[in-house]
């Protein structure tokens, strides 16, 4: 049975997902380039065959449903795209967007060579001003290792079953194109610094100067000039950012002939103790308890690409409404309108480095469950001790932090998970802290903890928690539990029930999770839990361990209880 989302089931396959791509720095400038392409696969290094093209759908993957392109790309093989698409080009710098294309790529404009970009999660872009003509043939070359390459590859695995799923090969996000001025804002990064009450704007791009305002719901409330790309603005009354009061000020920047809009959340993330003495996360200053959800954001139609934006906004409010505060964003990076919406619905966002490297079920899996340690230094046994694959991911990491550093929602960063390709942890987390002293760590999800990051970060699927302080003073949470799975008929393709506890009648399901949170969470809050992620948002192929089904058209537990228990968690910690 092939399944849909409802998105899905009505896509416009000539115009998918039309939404500006990049909200946090914004133009009136903008073409989407998604819809009908064309596609092939060669040898590596063959040339296309004119009498070979297929059609295929942008901006979803080869191997997804959305895309209609059935195929499966191999190591070894080179995966081709083109497009033939009119342009009126204009006297200012055109420049040609890529959301996401996995894992290796290399541009070609009329012929004509642009450029190369290598990893699967970061945006990039190229400027093709001397290359577009009125009637132009966009030609993208791809090579996609997954799991038998350097590059990170998340859960997508060639041989796929349980908890690895689908590979996701070429492009999957959306192509665009802009038109820029001469004196255009490149980049922008800004950084709340809610305890002096001012936000620092850092800026590239060659301007002498940029006009700065910060607008509350269209009432400007500062107003600057910058002439050294470095500018600080004080806010006398600051709205402080919740996910109660997701309040964000819009920002414009305004040069000699460029002007974007982008935004920001007034918001503090740190590590405090509770009245009673207990390391605690808190939020501008304050304690707070996150209950959340591990999100591995794929769905079976699009695979790790929503069909459709208005279905991300369908599951986030949900989760919302359900009173869940956070998620986990697990092994992957989303697009950029994901984290918008989380940004503007008052969602916190734990972001996970996706992980590569050689996974080792033995010493990934088995014997940390049994309690067995590893030293992450040099280690064989953890998959990554290459100097280039540790180079690579360093790379990786540079596009990731880049790329999400303005989010309002990330409050932690998480560049390893049990163990999976972990490396020298202390150094990376002080990588991190270098480039982004404005977040929290989790170091080492799961296992093989080092001692480095704000977190003492547990995963618990199958014997009672028991909490512990930290000796260092670093935050308990509880990062992964639950998985409990259930099938429901009709809104599945697994052949077999995959998961930590099974059942087969849904109620049972209901109490058991009920159960869960009332021994396994909300008693240990006052021992010290400061935070808890339960497995998973949805169902995703093999794995029924999800609070909706894989097609998003069914919640299979009560909405309404579990809100209840999410107000009772939150409750918990003295403040």
């Amino acid at each position: 049975m092939a399944l849909f989302t409802q998105w899905g089931e009505k896509l416009d396959p000539k115009a998918p997902l039309q939404e500006y791509p990049r909200m946090q720095l914004q133009r009136d400038s903008y073409t989407n380039l998604n819809g009908l392409w064309e596609y092939q696969i060669t040898e590596q290094n063959a040339e296309p065959d004119p009498a070979q093209w297929k059609k295929i759908i942008v901006p979803f993957a080869l191997g997804s449903k959305l895309s209609g392109a059935q195929d499966q790309l191999l190591p070894g093989q080179a995966l081709w795209y083109r497009k033939q698409f009119a342009y009126k080009p204009s006297i200012l710098h055109t420049w040609l967007n890529f959301e996401g294309v996995d894992q290796y790529c290399t541009v070609y404009m009329n012929g004509i060579e642009v450029g190369s970009h290598a990893g699967g999660y970061s945006p990039f872009g190229f400027d093709i001003s001397s290359m577009i003509k009125y009637q132009n043939s966009l030609m993208v070359r791809c090579f996609d290792d997954s799991d038998r390459g350097e590059y990170a590859y998340g859960k997508q695995m060639l041989e796929h079953s349980g908890m690895w799923y689908t590979p996701s090969s070429g492009i999957w996000q959306t192509v665009w194109l802009e038109d820029l001025g001469e004196h255009a804002v490149q980049d922008l990064k800004i950084t709340p610094q809610l305890d002096e009450k001012k936000v620092i704007f850092d800026l590239a791009g060659n301007f002498t100067s940029a006009r700065i305002i910060i607008s509350d719901r269209g009432r400007a409330v500062h107003t600057g000039l910058v002439f050294d790309m470095h500018y600080e603005a004080q806010l006398d009354d600051v709205h402080v950012w919740t996910p109660d009061d997701p309040f964000l000020y819009d920002v414009y920047v305004q040069t000699e002939d460029d002007v974007i809009k982008s935004y920001f959340g007034m918001r503090k993330f740190s590590a405090g103790n509770d009245k009673e003495g207990v390391p605690r996360f808190c939020l501008n200053n304050r304690p707070l308890f996150f209950s959340g959800l591990l999100d591995q954001g794929y769905t079976p139609d699009g695979l790790m690409t929503f069909p459709d934006d208005e279905a991300m906004v369908y599951e986030l409010k949900k989760i919302r409404e359900m009173g869940f505060n956070m998620l986990r964003k697990h092994v992957k990076v989303e697009c950029r309108r994901w984290y918008f919406h989380c940004d503007r619905l008052g969602i916190l966002v734990m972001q996970d480095i996706p992980n590569g490297g050689v996974y080792d079920y033995k010493w990934q899996s088995v014997m940390p469950t049994i309690g067995f340690k590893q030293n992450d230094h040099e280690n064989p046994r953890l998959g990554r001790t290459d100097a280039r694959a540790q180079k690579t991911y360093y790379e990786e990491l540079d596009g990731i932090l880049d790329n999400l550093y303005n989010c309002t929602s990330i409050f932690a960063w998480c560049p390893f998970n049990e163990g999976w390709g972990q490396f020298d942890s202390q150094a990376v987390t002080d990588y991190i802290r270098n480039y982004d002293s404005t977040r929290l760590i989790d170091s080492a999800s799961g296992w093989y903890d080092q001692g480095a990051g704000d977190f003492r970060s547990v995963h618990e699927y199958f014997v009672p928690l028991r909490v512990r302080p930290t000796k260092s003073g670093r935050i308990y949470i509880l990062s992964e539990f639950g998985g409990y799975s259930y099938i429901e008929k009709g809104h599945s393709e697994a052949e077999t029930l995959y998961g930590y506890r099974k059942f087969t009648d849904k109620l049972l399901l209901d109490e058991a999770v009920h159960k869960l949170y009332d021994s396994l969470i909300f008693r240990n809050i006052r021992k010290g839990l400061s935070g808890c992620i339960y497995t998973q948002v949805s169902d995703v192929e093999d794995e029924c361990n999800g609070l909706f089904t894989a097609d998003r058209k069914i919640i299979k537990i009560d909405e309404k209880k579990m809100r209840r228990m999410n107000d009772r968690l939150c409750r918990r910690i003295p403040k």
